[in-house]
């Protein structure tokens, strides 16, 4: 366990709406050469903008994502955003799905399909927050920031008032997935091999140990603030 204060270092600072094009072009320019499911699939920033763009504004309008600077050169070296989700909510049906090319399709067909998997899995929940999108640059990993963002301005006993039972997130590396389990989340379901196929038949190979996306869940109801 990483002992070092990332505040030392590094400003944690809650995103608004005015940081979406900021937060989109870092995610475009260095998520998507370093997240295993991008790498796989060959999306590009250019293939995968429009993707990032809606995901990037869904998640602006609450109040749970963080940017976070180098407090050295204030550069954006991660970011963590959230969302709120509500069962029978179609929020995530007004993406245009024609804007998307194939490897797109793909990673939004595998997440489409973990979102209703949640819901079957869970038939009490009515409201969770949905952990979309955690990343820090490679030149700054290691630093425990992946760690303070876990739990970062989430008030349990505040999110629980408000009729909100837990936390999921569909954790697309094995190491977002093992730090998830070290923070209390469990695993529920996992994304299928026969899923990662292209339609000439081209099997989408990992260039990781990441095997699949996991659907992971942290029940409020059983957790205190940490």
């Amino acid at each position: 366990f990483n002992q070092f204060d990332p505040t030392t270092k590094y400003e944690f600072i809650p995103a608004e709406g005015r940081d979406k094009g900021a937060i989109v072009d870092v995610i475009v320019k260095d998520f998507f050469t370093i997240e295993p499911h991008s790498r796989a699939l060959g999306i590009t920033a250019d293939t995968g903008r429009y993707f990032v763009d809606w995901l990037v504004s869904k998640c602006l309008k609450y109040p749970h994502s963080y940017r976070i600077l180098d407090k050295n050169t204030g550069q954006l070296i991660g970011v963590r955003l959230m969302s709120e989700w509500e069962r029978g909510s179609e929020e995530d049906l007004d993406i245009d799905i024609d804007q998307l090319d194939e490897n797109n399709r793909i990673i939004h067909t595998i997440l489409d399909n973990l979102k209703a998997e949640f819901w079957r899995l869970r038939p009490n929940a009515q409201k969770v927050l949905r952990r979309e999108l955690s990343f820090v640059h490679t030149d700054h990993q290691r630093q425990g920031i992946a760690q303070h963002l876990v739990h970062l301005g989430l008030d349990y006993d505040l999110l629980r008032s408000k009729g909100i039972g837990g936390i999921m997130s569909e954790a697309s590396s094995i190491a977002n997935q093992k730090l998830l389990l070290k923070n209390g989340y469990e695993a529920l379901a996992s994304s299928k091999r026969k899923e990662y196929v292209r339609s000439n038949g081209e099997p989408i190979v990992f260039p990781d140990k990441t095997e699949a996306v996991t659907l992971m869940y942290l029940n409020l109801k059983n957790t205190s603030n940490v």
